[in-house]
């Protein structure tokens, strides 16, 4: 019973992507900013976040950066507009408390 019990605390100990911007699968004008929400608070040491082009090639916008004052939330800053396209957003996390999680999303700007 006692594990029956743990075991979804234990599924909601990692830091688990909450919402993202631009939204997964969105058509949007070049953003300013690209933000992944978490579960959990972050340790921005371990955890980061690039973009890349339909190529495949990673854009060169430097590192991504806990938001002031919420460590569940990662910003990327997006310094001069992006083209037209397809873009993916490869992740990496790691909560405070140690787990890891990975993932992608993807948007178009038109």
């Amino acid at each position: 019973c006692a594990v029956a019990l743990l075991l979804p605390q234990l599924a909601w100990a990692h830091a688990h992507l909450k919402t993202a911007v631009p939204a997964d699968h969105s058509t949007v004008a070049s953003p300013a900013v690209i933000r992944g929400d978490y579960t959990e608070g972050l340790n921005i040491a371990f955890s980061s976040m690039t973009v890349a082009g339909a190529d495949g090639k990673a854009l060169d916008l430097g590192k991504a950066a806990l938001v002031p004052g919420d460590d569940k939330a990662m910003d990327l800053a997006v310094a001069k507009p992006l083209s037209t396209g397809h873009y993916v957003v490869p992740r990496h996390a790691l909560s405070k408390d140690g787990h890891k999680t990975q993932g992608t999303w993807s948007f178009t700007v038109k």
